[in-house]
């Protein structure tokens, strides 16, 4: 079974493409999407709202951050990240889940992305310091739950007649 979701600025496109689809293929019709794999969508009259505040608010609960004081920024701007090999190493797998959680996460929180990926260099030996950056990206996210992308209409469109 694939997925797939397909919307149109007119209604009549989606109906044509619909049954452009249902001949090819077997399918069934759903109404609006509100959730898909992992994300949440809003449509309003302004345009599409894509967030994942149920995936933060669970990523929280799951590395037990949910009481974690929220940070106002996910990464101090003079923070450094190093290869420190005095400091104290830490479990690889729970860094590791960590940075893959955060990772599913940046593609509609481009905000949190330049700090994940920095602390994802650090996967092969993570330290104190590493993790500890980590939970401030978490800490950031408490505060921020709700942040998402917003693909606003525009007023003006163009129509395809679909083949």
């Amino acid at each position: 079974m694939d997925d797939i979701i397909f919307s149109a600025t007119n209604e009549m496109l989606c109906q044509d493409f619909s049954k452009l689809m249902q001949k090819e293929f077997e399918m069934s019709m759903m109404e609006e999407q509100k959730l898909f794999l992992g994300l949440q969508i809003k449509q309003t009259p302004k345009g599409i709202y894509i967030h994942q505040t149920k995936y933060v608010k669970e990523l929280l609960k799951n590395f037990n951050m949910g009481d974690a004081k929220e940070m106002k920024t996910s990464m101090h701007p003079t923070t450094y990240l190093g290869l420190d090999k005095e400091s104290t190493k830490v479990g690889k797998t729970w860094y590791r889940a960590m940075i893959d959680s955060l990772l599913y996460l940046i593609v509609y929180r481009p905000n949190i992305k330049f700090g994940v990926y920095l602390c994802a260099r650090f996967q092969k030996e993570p330290r104190e310091f590493h993790i500890t950056t980590v939970k401030c990206i978490f800490r950031y996210l408490i505060g921020t739950s709700n942040v998402g992308l917003m693909l606003k209409k525009k007023r003006k469109f163009q129509t395809y007649k679909l083949l």
